[in-house]
């Protein structure tokens, strides 16, 4: 059985299942021109019709070219994402 996820690390929701987004994945949305609506990774990928892991690796490498989304995803600290116990937290750097 999965535990279910603190609330304080997640600070918005998915807006088409509504599963929790923390403020990397909404960098991801942004990024990838998703300005209206804000989408949890599965979802996100599932639009780019990605796997959610290839999805966040394509993210990231646009994210780390541009310091307007550089800048605000290194002050984000994802290392007590919650989804990282199960193996599900794709917005870590390699560094962590």
């Amino acid at each position: 059985m999965m535990t279910p996820l603190p609330i304080h690390f997640f600070d918005y929701t998915c807006d088409r299942c509504g599963a929790p987004v923390c403020e990397r994945v909404q960098l991801m949305n942004l990024a990838l021109n998703y300005e209206e609506e804000l989408f949890c990774l599965d979802c996100l990928a599932a639009e780019q019709d990605m796997s959610p892991e290839a999805l966040a690796d394509f993210a990231k490498s646009y994210v780390y070219s541009r310091d307007c989304f550089k800048n605000p995803w290194m002050k984000f600290d994802a290392t007590p994402c919650p989804k990282r116990t199960d193996g599900l937290c794709f917005c870590q750097d390699t560094a962590s």
